[in-house]
């Protein structure tokens, strides 16, 4: 531990005006240096779970992280989206040295890790998210076994790529709850698609639960889903929600207000035509004609045609999930 000492806290907080709050403040600063666009960490809150913490020599802190276990059972839809059994720390990390904070840190919660009788199975993930562009906390979590597996990236109003039309013999709208069959069958090819990087696990239910949330949806008015059709026939979408249906997005990034895309899909032989340029542009001339001051979005950092496209229009990581698979592989 090189002199830093860990504790595990079980159903307690440090009270307030101590030590920890002067942690939380400092991390907000330096956050505030390496990132403009990253929001002000906020203190655990008491939960059932343990909160790790630690101190350096002279016994101040220097870091914490809370624990969290989501298991998904059959069924469920978290079980497309991740392993069943998901293990998750929240960490925040100062000092004079936050890569040995973080390191003393992650071994603590290496230790947890392994006293737990359940759920560090095969089917098991050990993850937790860290400011993209703060990279003194990179060779710990690499050391640790982490590694990056997703991107949540974000786009400032009005920056990116100038309006751009789609081809000739395209056109895009809004689509409506008569677009159902066709908007289900575009995402289920993405997630078809997604399924090669280890963030998509496709099940038996995930066509009817796609079509559940896509019908809810297309059921708005407006929908804020933009549909890419060649002579008829829908080839591509984007799917943005708005600031009011994206209310979990807020707490990501300090702009506000903030809107969540959750599909950018162009069908496979339809790529590279610009039919995806201009789908993004319809969808930014509508965020930023509402105010909207940022846009987020999540893409697998294996994947090598969103990272790409996403740069281009106009976004950038602000956070990065780093991941080890199972959970007892942690190190």
């Amino acid at each position: 531990m090189g002199g830093y000492v860990a504790r595990v806290r079980n159903d307690e907080l440090p009270g307030s005006g101590t030590e920890f709050d002067l942690l939380v403040d400092s991390v907000a600063m330096r956050w505030r240096e390496v990132d403009p666009l990253l929001p002000a960490p906020t203190r655990p809150r008491k939960s059932t779970y343990p909160l790790l913490t630690v101190s350096d020599e002279a016994g101040h802190p220097v870091a914490t992280g809370t624990m969290r276990y989501s298991w998904y059972q059959p069924g469920e839809v978290g079980r497309t989206w991740g392993m069943p059994d998901q293990h998750w720390l929240t960490p925040i990390v100062g000092g004079p040295d936050p890569g040995r904070a973080l390191d003393s840190l992650l071994s603590s919660w290496q230790e947890q890790l392994q006293q737990l009788p359940t759920g560090t199975g095969s089917e098991s993930a050990a993850q937790l998210t860290w400011p993209a562009r703060d990279v003194l906390g990179v060779p710990a979590l690499q050391a640790h076994g982490l590694q990056p597996y997703s991107v949540l990236a974000a786009r400032e109003r009005r920056r990116g790529v100038p309006p751009a039309l789609p081809p000739r013999d395209v056109t895009i709208r809004l689509a409506d709850s008569q677009d159902l069959a066709p908007i289900v069958s575009l995402l289920m090819e993405e997630h078809r698609y997604e399924e090669f990087f280890g963030g998509v696990f496709i099940q038996p239910e995930t066509p009817e639960q796609t079509r559940r949330v896509a019908a809810r949806a297309l059921s708005r008015s407006p929908s804020w889903v933009w549909l890419a059709e060649r002579r008829g026939r829908p080839v591509g979408l984007v799917w943005v929600s708005p600031p009011d249906r994206a209310r979990w997005a807020a707490p990501l990034v300090r702009a506000a207000p903030a809107a969540h895309i959750g599909y950018g899909v162009v069908a496979e032989e339809e790529r590279g035509r610009g039919i995806g340029t201009a789908l993004v542009s319809e969808a930014h001339q509508a965020l930023d004609a509402h105010n909207v001051q940022v846009s987020v979005l999540n893409y697998a950092m294996m994947n090598p045609l969103s990272g790409p496209f996403w740069n281009r229009m106009g976004y950038r990581p602000v956070w990065t999930t780093w991941e080890v698979r199972p959970a007892l592989a942690l190190r």
